[in-house]
């Protein structure tokens, strides 16, 4: 059965589907920067200094160490941003679940309404069927 908030029901539900769907990229997204910080951290950790040897050894290996720190910090900060997007997108989605359960209350109390009106009416036939059953077996009778 439909009511007149059906429509709207299933519309704000899609929109609480999409941020769902937007946020779970969004936390699978922090996740996978979260362990490759930490991968960078234990690759900058292992890089040793040589003690001794060439110059551009030296030079090499620090360069190394500079473009790890680099790309270590490139990928916190697109993590401070993800982690932003995720907070606002978890707010999003609580805003879109709180409507959509409204629409979906409303929707609930008025087909119960129409299904309490079906019962009624169709209380009100069987009775009108009864009595008619029942002046029927009277007049049967009076003959």
């Amino acid at each position: 059965m439909k009511s007149q908030f059906s429509k709207i029901a299933k519309i704000r539900k899609q929109k609480r589907d999409a941020i769902e769907r937007e946020l779970m990229k969004s936390q699978n997204k922090e996740r996978m920067l979260t362990h490759k910080i930490d991968a960078l951290y234990k690759e900058i950790a292992a890089v040793e200094m040589p003690k001794e040897g060439i110059i551009s050894v030296l030079l090499m290996v620090n360069e190394q160490k500079s473009i790890l720190g680099r790309e270590k910090k490139r990928c916190e900060q697109e993590l401070f941003v993800v982690k932003r997007t995720t907070k606002q997108l978890q707010s999003d989605y609580q805003k879109a679940h709180i409507e959509y359960e409204k629409i979906k209350y409303l929707e609930e109390q008025e087909l119960q309404a129409i299904m309490d009106k079906i019962k009624r009416e169709e209380q009100l036939y069987l009775d009108e069927i009864s009595t008619m059953l029942f002046a029927g077996q009277i007049s049967q009778k009076g003959k």
